[in-house]
């Protein structure tokens, strides 16, 4: 699937991606930059794309502007065009997180049912190369398990989700937009170092790359690939290994033999399998903590009144 010739050679679609849009897809179209140049790299490919912009009920008159401008881009390249107005604010007070949580959380809920309302189950973001360094800036300065980036396609329940520029960068995709003509809309809360994402874009990756003398960009990405790689061979080794009976269950015999650190890596993969939110290490070592057959205690609480038990040499998850 060749892009057009207009494209420049460095701006490609992730391979991994360009099988998933020959499927109908629905597009988070915010109206910035990286967006509305999918958008356009969408249609140039002839996919069938449907537009979903969320309206967040803040920045008032410029976020007005902002839906204005995607409906009027949508009417011009023939593309179906959906508007979803809701009170992030509201949403934010309600669930005791930020504005830009919240906000993240209420797009993914609105893509995803649009996506099952529209019969395709593809969801297309504009994530790319510079977003990926700052996930994994941000991600190891949370204490997360390694430095795993997004993914080009990632699988959450029926949904498919891609992300088909993450390999591309902020500058070429400025640069080819300014090559066709093509604007786009500027939130001007980007450009306030005031929300932790913001301050590693404007502050922290500019500041490495003058501490190393170089464009940290590619290295971070690397090293995000790299590990997910690395992820991807342990989870593949993890579904062959004798660690579950025929029920379902981690059959813990198996378990017991193994060294510590793998034993938490059957552990995670297990309650990963389960559907259990929000895994930590500490609720692995938790875990861990009740599987010897002369532990204190045989089970422990895990989010969303769920619990781990062990029973008769194996460990079950109940509850919800």
């Amino acid at each position: 699937m060749p892009l057009n010739d207009s494209v420049p050679a460095a701006l490609t679609l992730e391979p991994d991606c360009l099988l998933y849009l020959q499927q109908p897809v629905v597009l988070g179209l915010s109206g910035g930059r990286d967006s509305v140049a999918l958008l356009r790299l969408l249609v140039q490919q002839g996919c069938r794309v449907h537009a979903l912009h969320v309206h967040h009920g803040i920045r008032s008159a410029e976020a007005d502007a902002d839906a204005a401008f995607c409906a009027e881009l949508c009417e011009r390249l023939d593309v179906p065009f959906e508007l979803q107005k809701i009170d992030v604010p509201t949403l934010a007070a309600e669930q005791g997180v930020s504005l830009e949580t919240a906000g993240r959380h209420a797009r993914r809920w609105l893509l995803a049912a649009a996506a099952r309302r529209c019969k395709g189950c593809i969801v297309a973001l504009a994530h790319h190369a510079d977003d990926q360094a700052e996930t994994v800036l941000f991600r190891l300065a949370r204490g997360a398990a390694g430095m795993r980036g997004m993914q080009p396609v990632h699988q959450a329940g029926h949904i498919t989700w891609i992300r088909p520029l993450l390999g591309c960068r902020r500058e070429e995709i400025t640069d080819w937009l300014q090559q066709i003509g093509q604007p786009w809309r500027d939130d001007s809360t980007n450009t306030v170092a005031d929300v932790t994402r913001n301050a590693l874009r404007l502050e922290v990756i500019p500041m490495l790359n003058k501490a190393l003398g170089r464009d940290v960009t590619p290295v971070l990405n690397r090293s995000a690939r790299l590990q997910g790689e690395t992820l991807e061979a342990l989870e593949a080794a993890l579904d062959v290994l004798p660690v579950l009976d025929p029920q379902g269950r981690l059959y813990l015999p198996f378990v017991w033999e193994q060294p510590h650190a793998l034993q938490k890596a059957i552990v995670r993969h297990y309650l990963q399998q389960q559907g259990v939110a929000d895994i930590s290490e500490s609720m692995v070592l938790a875990v861990l903590a009740v599987l010897p057959p002369d532990a204190p205690a045989a089970r422990v609480n895990l989010p969303r009144d769920r619990y781990a038990c062990r029973k008769e040499r194996r460990l079950i998850i109940t509850g919800e």
